[in-house]
């Protein structure tokens, strides 16, 4: 584990997660697919924010990459973020047991 001002790497493999994030009230997760869904996996995300480009792409990376189980989300907002019609989606994640 690594601290830089206010920012901690780690990796899950070697490090508990649950009591490291118990002590802050928002986390940012930065990474790719298998982070968000580790996170994810672990219950350890309870909200998400998705940027809607407006662009079509022949192919691309999978947000959650191998993901098991289906979650299921809510929409709490959506926002325009500028004029070319790029949207931020928030969503709620429903934890189910």
């Amino acid at each position: 584990m690594a601290r830089r001002g206010s920012v901690t790497f780690v990796n899950p493999a070697n490090v508990d997660l649950a009591p490291l994030l118990a002590n802050y009230k928002t986390v940012a997760v930065l990474g790719g697919g298998a982070v968000y869904r580790f996170m994810l996996e672990s219950g350890l995300l309870d909200e998400i924010f998705i940027t809607v480009e407006p662009l079509i792409f022949g192919r691309g990376k999978e947000m959650f990459v191998g993901a098991g189980r289906t979650k299921q989300v809510h929409l709490l907002s959506v926002r325009r973020l500028n004029r070319t019609g790029t949207l931020l989606l928030h969503y709620q994640i429903n934890q189910c047991p």
